[in-house]
């Protein structure tokens, strides 16, 4: 296309050197297609410059989750650490240190719902309260504090059936239990304004639900995301 430019450009730059050189009809039909290019090669810089600032786009949204998932990595180690180093006290629930996960998809760390709620409910066990408070000091450590918390909610696709007047759908009991979660944080002191929810229902599985709505328990979680504030 380049060299069919300069050709075209050459042709009507002789036309406006020599005078008469070229017909008239020919001048216009040059003209016509050096206008067309023109406009074409402008289009492919306006392209250029979007395909340019896409990837830089996609390139600060990759940087972004990987400090996530790092950020997340760190705590999961932090918390295993502890049970290693400390085993439970007299009246604590125990937890494994293989019961602290992280989602590399999203970065989140990983609470499953076995652990933290009954079946259909979305108030916390004793032992998702204490998962939760531990969680919590880290996120109010010196080396977190900087970070906004996402608290989802999750569930497979198992329609809501026994708590259906408590919980409409699937989506209402995500919410709740992402709630119930958010409200144990800021009991124990994390900061309101970095805290938010969402809950996702069973849109957002990480396998496959089984056939015929019997769902997947890895699909019933809450993710905890730690979060940049937005650049002012």
């Amino acid at each position: 296309m380049k060299s069919s430019f300069l050709f075209l450009a050459f042709g009507v730059a002789t036309f406006l050197v020599c005078g008469c050189a070229v017909p008239t009809v020919e001048y216009e039909r040059l003209r016509e297609k050096y206008d067309k290019l023109e406009l074409e090669c402008e289009n492919l810089r306006s392209e250029n410059l979007k395909l340019a600032r896409n990837n830089e786009i996609l390139a600060a949204k990759l940087a972004g989750r990987e400090a996530q998932l790092s950020a997340a990595q760190s705590i999961i180690e932090a918390l295993k650490k502890e049970q290693e180093e400390k085993p439970p006290t007299a009246g604590e629930t125990k937890i494994l240190p293989s019961e602290w996960k992280t989602n590399p998809e999203t970065g989140g760390i990983v609470l499953e719902d076995e652990i933290l709620f009954a079946p259909g409910k979305a108030e916390l066990s004793a032992k998702g309260k204490e998962m939760v408070s531990k969680l919590a000091k880290i996120l109010n450590s010196e080396k977190y504090k900087g970070y906004l918390v996402r608290v989802d909610g999750h569930t497979d696709d198992t329609p809501v059936v026994k708590t259906k007047e408590e919980n409409i759908d699937n989506w209402f009991l995500s919410a709740r239990r992402a709630h119930s979660v958010l409200t144990v944080l800021l009991k124990e002191g994390v900061a309101p304004e970095r805290l938010y929810l969402s809950g996702f229902g069973e849109i957002r599985p990480i396998e496959p639900n089984a056939p015929n709505k019997k769902g997947n328990p890895k699909n019933r979680r809450v993710e905890i995301l730690l979060m940049k504030p937005p650049q002012k």
